[in-house]
């Protein structure tokens, strides 16, 4: 018999038809990193007296089964984590067109670009309606421009998403809509300074892809069967009625990227020496890496400032505590209130932020992940984030940091907390 080691550990999860019937196919081999699902029942020491100092047999105590899962951050798997979390995405198939403004310089008093159809104008005094201030270096004339693209009342404009890019120089464009509808999406600039990647957006296409998207805040979460194997042993255990509970993903310059589940269980099965998953189906693991990571508010990136950061999402699950089961396992796990909160260092260099906090606006966060050269990408987007007043300390000669723990309320625009997007080569993430 030989030991059992992590290097040979198996996952694999199927969700069930329902709550706590653990389904008999449909799984799906996983990487993961660590886990410690399983259940455990603690022991109550003896209160019985009339034996002298010895101790009498001990009573048992309820079952709990509660754990997290690390899983990399895979362009592919992440997909059914997300799906356990706010359940089924919208799925729809095709390309997004794409295109963008690359700017040489800043662009001159009154010259314009044009989305759309609608014209822009740069200016340097205050800017009205469909007008783009010019800002005190480029980068900050960018910034303005993308929040007057995503701001603007005109819907043929904002059928787009603009973000600038983290060499201050360049505006992306990416279509909503998937499709070749996009490709009619009309670029054009008088501003010599500023150059369009072409007379429309382009790569729009019917096939070739897939987006998934999610929104926090189901009123109903699937729930899974969660097999972990050590096949050397033989020994395989099945956790069933596991809803997932919290999602926790960094933002680091290196290191491998690696989201945390929070997973709470109704019971564990006694393990078997033959696996229940049966030849569960296995994606292909592309791994988002670190390096990649973006950060933006409002569509601009936060540039150098950005020290750290980690975005959390829980559904606020709440075990039910259920008397008279016979097993002294929870009847079930009901949800809860959403919660989204991000945790960010900068360091000072301007009073933007903290004018935030100060002023109480919400403003919008979006944290993305890509593999270059591929249609993989996965974005976060906190629609409406609040930032409470942070001190800034002075603790030697080096950087001054403020670190903020922000919170993200529903957008009374959007409706949504959170959003998450996901493109892939995955046709469906769709719970059985």
């Amino acid at each position: 018999m030989s030991r059992a080691r992590g290097a040979n550990a198996l996952m694999a999860i199927a969700f069930e038809p329902s709550y706590g019937i653990p389904p008999t196919s449909g799984f799906f081999g996983m990487p993961f990193v660590s886990s410690n699902l399983g259940e455990e029942q603690g022991l109550i020491e003896s209160d019985v007296l009339g034996f002298g100092r010895m101790p009498q047999e001990p009573g048992r105590g309820e079952a709990n089964d509660v754990g997290d899962a690390a899983v990399p951050l895979c362009a592919r798997n992440i997909g059914l984590w997300l799906t356990a979390l706010m359940g089924p995405p919208t799925t729809t198939p095709g390309l997004a067109a794409t295109g963008s403004l690359a700017f040489s310089a800043q662009p001159a008093n009154n010259s314009t670009v044009t989305l759309a159809g609608q014209a822009f104008t740069f200016v340097t005094g205050t800017p009205t309606a469909n007008q783009i201030k010019i800002g005190a270096t480029l980068g900050a004339t960018i910034a303005n421009a993308v929040r007057a693209f995503n701001g603007s009342a005109v819907p043929a404009v904002t059928a787009a998403l603009f973000w600038a890019d983290v060499n201050g120089t360049t505006i992306r464009i990416a279509h909503k809509a998937l499709g070749t509808t996009g490709n009619s999406y009309a670029l054009a600039a008088s501003a010599v300074a500023v150059t369009p990647s072409g007379a429309t957006l382009t790569g729009g296409a019917a096939s070739g892809g897939y987006r998934h998207e999610w929104s926090a805040g189901a009123l109903t979460l699937p729930s899974l069967a969660i097999e972990i194997g050590h096949p050397e042993v033989p020994s395989y255990s099945m956790n069933y009625g596991v809803k997932a509970n919290t999602l926790g993903i960094p933002l680091q310059r290196s290191g491998n990227l690696n989201a945390t589940i929070g997973l709470i269980a109704q019971g564990e099965l006694p393990a078997s020496a033959g696996t229940a998953a049966g030849t569960p189906t296995k994606l292909a693991v592309r791994k988002f890496s670190s390096f990649s990571g973006l950060a933006r508010r409002d569509g601009v990136p936060f540039g150098a400032d950005l020290v750290s950061g980690q975005t959390n999402l829980t559904n606020g699950l709440d075990p039910v505590p259920t008397v008279g089961r016979g097993d002294g396992r929870v009847g079930g796990v009901d949800e809860g209130m959403v919660g989204c909160n991000v945790a960010i260092g900068l360091r000072y260099s301007s009073t933007e932020m903290q004018a935030l906090g100060e002023n109480g606006q919400p403003t919008e966060l979006t944290f993305a992940w890509s593999i270059p050269s591929s249609i993989f990408s996965l974005r976060q987007t906190l629609h409406a984030v609040y930032l409470p007043r942070a001190k800034r300390p002075i603790s030697g000669p080096g950087a001054v940091q403020a670190d903020y723990q922000c919170q993200a309320a529903q957008d009374p625009v959007t409706g949504r907390v959170s959003t998450f997007v996901l493109d892939n080569d995955v046709a469906s993430y769709a719970v059985a």
